[in-house]
Formats: structure tokens, sequence, C-alpha cells
């Protein structure tokens, strides 16, 4: 059958899932600027190290080599098979509450300082994300910039969204992302910002950003399996600009 509304103008010419639609975002990014495949698969390899510290991820056993990525078979190119999300059943929650009365229960309490959320802008271009319209006005409530952040946890269905985000939050300047990554930049051990460090949605499991929620609190408490010290500024991405947040401890 034919798709029903904006789907009638994309699912005939093989536009069915989100794997095409984003596939040829990510095609375009790379022609604009250069990142590759081996770079998107840096993402993929790091997040697996986080799992492999973490005991409850999907991948806590399993190491990934960029070799492997690099050999796996596309899915929709660029996004090779460790690129894409896992597919996961289950839960998870977060207790919302005044901080006076979180300072009486068991955990240290993680304080919201910011959060906002943002739709896509009609004037934006083809390969911007979200993140690119939100971002200033989530810094602003925060009186906080991208280097006050300690870890970053962002919405990770595909690998390479990971490298946009972090363009488009502000934390590296358009173009670098990929370099950044593959220098090592996102891991817990010794990178200026590490990412997704239970192992986000590529290792750990597909929770629809529940993972960063939960994974972002951790940070706060200090109680993660890969651990960043002294955070101060957690930032938590839910959907590459759609939403995000900063956390913090208790002042």
């Amino acid at each position: 059958r034919r798709g029903q509304g904006s789907a009638a103008f994309s699912e005939p010419f093989g536009l069915l899932t989100p794997q095409h639609g984003l596939a040829m975002m990510a095609q375009r990014r790379m022609h604009e600027t250069g990142v590759t495949s081996r770079q998107f698969g840096m993402v993929a390899v790091t997040e697996r190290a986080h799992a492999n510290r973490n005991p409850r991820a999907t991948f806590f056993d399993r190491p990934l080599t960029i070799e492997e990525h690099q050999e796996s078979r596309l899915i929709v190119e660029p996004f090779r098979l460790y690129d894409c999300c896992l597919e996961t059943d289950g839960g998870g929650a977060l207790v919302l509450t005044s901080l006076e009365r979180a300072r009486d229960l068991k955990q240290r309490p993680a304080v919201i300082r910011a959060a906002a959320q943002h739709g896509y802008a009609a004037e934006r271009e083809y390969t911007d994300t979200a993140a690119k319209f939100l971002a200033p006005r989530l810094w602003a409530q925060a009186g906080m910039g991208p280097g006050d952040m300690d870890v970053a946890q962002i919405y990770d269905h595909f690998a390479p969204f990971v490298v946009f985000a972090l363009e488009d939050y502000g934390f590296i300047e358009r173009g670098e992302g990929g370099r950044f990554v593959e220098s090592g930049g996102i891991s817990w051990d010794g990178g200026a910002l590490p990412v997704n460090t239970s192992g986000g949605h590529l290792s750990e499991a597909y929770m629809q950003g529940m993972n960063q929620l939960l994974e972002g609190v951790r940070q706060v408490r200090g109680t993660s399996t890969s651990q960043v010290e002294n955070v101060g500024a957690s930032f938590v991405d839910t959907g590459i600009g759609t939403g995000a947040l900063i956390l913090g401890p208790d002042a």
C-alpha cells in the first residue's frame, strides 16, 4: 500500500525505514565535511569498550575492533551493521522530586540544571540536526557551555549521529567530529569528553534514550562502571536535539 501523510512522498521511492532517510543525510554530510566510515566506526568501537566494562550491557562480553566494523555488512550505505542500534526489550525509570525531598533519600541526588526541547526548524539545511537549534537555548538556560561538560550521553540510534551531535551542540567545530572521535576523544579512558559510558544504544541496549538518562544520573552520583572523575556537569541528549538536559551534583 502507499504511504500515508508525508510518507506518500517518500515510500514509493524506497525510503521505507529510518535507516533509509537518515542514511541519505549521513551521506551528504560525509560529502560536505569529509567524515569517513572508519571514523563512524570508532564511535561503535569506543562504545563497545565502555559496554565491556558494564555487566548489564548486551555486549558486555563481546569486544569489537575497527577491522570488524569495517568488514561488517552494509545495512543502508553508509550504515554498517555495527553502526546500527540494538533491538531491545526492557525498561527503566527516573524519579523526579524536589531537591529537599531528594536529600533525604538513599541515593545522592542528581540535579537538573537545564532542560530543553526542540523540533526541526523550517529554515534548517538538510544536514542540520535539531541539536543546532536547541543548543543555544540549552546553554543559555544553564549559564554554561559545551566546554563545561565533563561527560556526555548522546542518542546513538546510528553511530554517525554521535559525530553530528558533537558538532551541532558545539562540542566540536563542524567537520572536526570524525577526527575527534578517531583520536580517542570520546573514550572513558583519557578522552576529552567521554560519551555513552555505559555502552549506549549500540552496545548496551536500545531504550529510546532511557539509557542515556540513567547513565547521566550515574555519572553524577559516581556509580557508573566507566566513572569519570569529579563530574560537575553531565550532558544528556535524548534525540539528537529534540531533547537534552544537563545534570549536576547537589551543591
